[in-house]
This record gives structure tokens, C-alpha cells and sequence, in this order.
């Protein structure tokens, strides 16, 4: 089925945060380590980690706190400020979709799967 896709990533000069960012602060937030973040992802650790501070630094606030290893390993924690940044972005890309496939459905009336009507013309 025909459908469109629309991925929001926020730059100031470089890329700030988008849906990496957000998926890799959703793993550290349920596993509590960057290294097992990473690895779910696919991702290196020194890639993760490149992207939090690159974040970090453009925001200016902390969006993990670190706490590093020892005989236990270490662990990371979203701050409160990263996990808002979560909800907003999610929250954002949720409206985003929406809105996508309404307008595309508006313009591609013939490939939405739930219309029993023919094609018709775009105005």
C-alpha cells in the first residue's frame, strides 16, 4: 500500500535531535545503560554517545545523568529535560503523521485502502 513518510529532525547549524536521538534516549531510558542502548540499535558506543553530547551541547541542558563504572558497570538515566524532549518529539511526530496522511489521501484520494470511490481529481 502507498503511503507516505515523513521523518522530523530538528537542526540549529548541525542536526540537534530526531528519531535516532529519540529512539536511543527510549533504550537508555528502559535498559539504564548507553552501552546496551547502542547495541539494540545496531549503533557503536562511541557513535551514541557522540550523538547525546552533540545534543547536549546544542541545547545546553543534560539529557542523560551519568554515572560511570566501576565493579557494577555504569548507568545513565534520562533527566527530566530529556525525557519532556521525548514526549514533545514523539507528541510532534504523532501530529506529523496525522496530518501527513490526511493531506496525502486529499491529493492520492486512489490509494487510500478504506475509499469504495474512484479516482478523483485533485482541484
Amino acid at each position: 500500500m502507498f503511503h507516505p513518510v515523513v521523518k522530523i529532525k530538528v537542526y540549529n547549524e548541525d542536526l540537534v535531535f530526531g528519531p535516532g536521538l529519540s529512539m536511543l534516549l527510549g533504550h537508555i531510558k528502559e535498559t539504564g545503560s548507553m552501552k546496551e542502548a547502542c547495541s539494540a540499535m545496531g549503533m557503536s558506543y562511541s557513535k551514541g554517545w557522540k550523538i547525546v553530547n552533540r545534543a547536549e551541547k546544542e541545547l545546553e541542558y543534560a539529557l542523560i545523568t551519568r554515572q560511570h563504572g566501576g565493579s557494577r558497570g555504569g548507568k545513565c538515566e534520562i533527566t527530566l529535560k530529556g525525557a519532556a524532549l521525548i514526549q514533545r518529539y514523539e507528541k510532534i511526530e504523532k501530529d506529523v503523521q496525522e496530518y501527513t496522511k490526511k493531506i496525502f489521501l486529499e491529493y492520492f484520494p486512489e490509494y487510500d485502502c478504506h475509499a469504495d470511490s474512484q479516482l478523483g481529481e485533485v482541484q
